[in-house]
C-alpha cells in the first residue's frame, strides 16, 4: 500500500479540526484530514454557539463568519435564564449596553449544521485533503515523520494533531493511562417540538435540579421550532445512582415539578442519545513528540458550563500560531511543540480553575438558592452574574468564600 505524504496529519474535523487547518490553509502545508464519519454528521451537544465560538470565527481567514452569519440555520440567543434548585428562576442578559441592529452574542445552531459549515469551507482550498470514514488504527513514531494507518490507507506526516474527540485515538496510544471518571460528565439530549415557556428572545436555560447537582438540566430553544433539551451529571455520579439516563430523562420531564408541565403537551421527535464530555479539571500532556491534541482530545471542556465548542476552536487556533515555527524550522521534538501546552496552559488554566471551584460550589442547593434568590432583589448583584459572561476576574470573584458571606448580610 502506497503512503500518503503530507506535511500535517489532522485526526479528526470536527470544530478543533476544521479551525486549525483553516488557520493554516494559506501558508503552504499540504495537509491531510482523517476523520472517521462521513458530513453531514450527527453530533450529541446543547448546540448553543457561545462569544467564544464567534470570536474564533471573526478571526478565521477569508469571510467565514460572514458566510456562517447569512448562510447557516440558526437562531440568536441574548441571555440565559438561571433555575436555582429552590426552583427560583433569575434572568441574566448577554450584554447590558445593547443596541439596534447589532449581531447576537451568542447563537443555538445545531452540530449537525455548524460543523458541515466548517467541513464545508476546507474544501476551499486545495492543499487540504479530505479522508471521510477512516478511522486511525495504528500509529507509529520515527525520527524522520509520523505514520497513520486506517482501514483503507497510510499516512506520512511531520506531526500528527488528535482532534479526534473525548475517546481519542491519537492521545490513547502517547499516553495511554486510563483516566478516572470525576473528569467525565454524561450530557444526554433529545429534540422536541411544543415545549411552552420559550424566553421571547431564546435565552438559553441552566436548571440546577437538586437531583443533578452539580450537574443541570437545560433547555435550548433550537431552530425549525425545535427545543434541545437534556442533561449533564458528573460520570461519577451516574455509575453511583446507577440508573439508566434515558429513564432519569423520561421521569424528569414526566414528573418533576417545574419540567412536567412545560413537556406536557411536547413530542420528542428524536432519539435520545447520551455522550461522555471530557472535563478541563484533567491535567495531561497535550503535546510531545511529533503530536499535540485538541478540543475533546485535549480535555478542555468547561467544567462548570459544559462548553467545549468555543475551547475546541481556540485550541485550533493555538496550534496553528504555534505550528508555524516547528514547520520553518522543521523540529517537531517535544520541546518545539511544548510551547503549544505553555500556551494553552496560560488559555485556560486559571479559567478551569476558578470554573472547577465554580463546579463544586453548584453542588451546594442552599448557596445556589441563595444567590438567585439576592440576585433577583439586587441589580447590582444582577448585573455581576451578566458580567461574569465577559470578565474573567468577575468570575473569580464568585469563587471567594467572602464573597458569599457577604451576600448573607445583602
Amino acid at each position: 500500500m502506497a503512503y500518503h505524504e503530507f506535511d500535517l496529519l489532522i485526526a479528526g474535523a470536527g470544530p478543533a479540526g476544521c479551525t486549525l487547518a483553516l488557520n493554516l490553509a494559506e501558508k503552504g502545508l499540504h495537509i491531510a484530514i482523517i476523520e472517521k464519519d462521513f458530513f453531514p454528521r450527527n453530533k450529541i451537544c446543547g448546540d448553543a454557539l457561545s462569544g467564544k465560538v464567534l470570536s474564533v470565527m471573526k478571526r478565521l481567514p477569508g469571510s467565514i463568519y460572514d458566510d456562517f452569519l447569512k448562510g447557516v440555520d440558526k437562531i440568536p440567543s441574548w441571555g440565559i435564564r438561571f433555575t436555582a434548585p429552590n426552583l427560583h428562576s433569575i434572568d441574566i442578559p448577554f450584554l447590558t449596553d445593547r443596541t439596534e441592529g447589532m449581531q447576537a452574542p451568542g447563537y443555538v445552531c445545531r452540530r449537525y449544521d455548524f460543523d458541515n459549515f466548517l467541513f464545508g469551507k476546507l474544501k476551499e482550498y486545495p492543499n487540504i485533503q479530505i479522508f471521510q470514514g477512516e478511522r486511525v488504527a495504528g500509529l507509529s513514531v520515527t525520527p524522520d515523520y509520523i505514520q497513520v494507518k486506517t482501514g483503507n490507507h497510510e499516512f506520512r506526516g511531520q506531526v500528527i494533531a488528535g482532534a479526534d474527540g473525548v475517546h481519542s485515538i491519537v492521545r490513547k496510544f502517547f499516553d495511554p493511562k486510563p483516566i478516572e471518571k470525576k473528569h467525565f460528565c454524561i450530557g444526554i439530549r433529545a429534540y422536541f417540538e411544543n415545549v411552552s415557556g420559550i424566553h421571547a428572545e431564546n435565552f438559553i436555560e441552566l436548571i440546577f435540579l437538586k437531583e443533578l447537582l452539580p450537574g443541570y438540566f437545560w433547555i435550548f430553544p433550537s431552530t425549525q421550532g425545535k427545543v434541545n433539551a437534556g442533561f449533564g451529571m458528573l460520570q461519577s455520579q451516574v455509575v453511583k445512582r446507577k440508573e439508566n439516563l434515558v429513564h432519569i430523562f423520561n421521569e424528569l420531564i414526566t414528573n418533576h415539578p417545574l419540567l412536567a408541565p412545560r413537556f406536557k403537551n411536547a413530542t420528542c421527535v428524536s432519539k435520545a442519545e447520551a455522550h461522555s464530555l471530557p472535563l478541563g479539571t484533567r491535567h495531561l500532556n497535550r503535546s510531545g513528540n511529533r503530536y499535540i491534541l485538541l478540543g475533546d482530545a485535549a480535555f478542555l471542556v468547561d467544567p462548570f458550563s459544559g462548553e467545549g465548542i468555543g475551547n475546541a476552536m481556540a485550541s485550533g487556533e493555538i496550534a496553528a500560531a504555534i505550528l508555524e515555527d516547528p514547520f520553518r524550522k522543521n523540529d517537531f521534538s517535544a520541546n518545539a511543540l511544548g510551547a503549544y501546552d505553555a500556551r494553552i496552559h496560560r488559555r485556560f488554566s486559571q479559567e478551569f480553575k476558578t470554573t472547577s471551584i465554580m463546579q463544586r460550589l453548584a453542588g451546594s442547593a442552599w448557596l445556589f438558592n441563595m444567590v438567585v434568590d439576592k440576585a433577583r432583589k439586587n441589580k447590582e448583584l444582577s448585573d455581576l452574574l451578566t458580567a461574569m459572561f465577559t470578565n474573567e476576574d468577575i468570575m473569580k470573584k464568585l469563587t471567594r468564600p467572602g464573597f458569599y458571606a457577604g451576600l448573607l448580610f445583602k
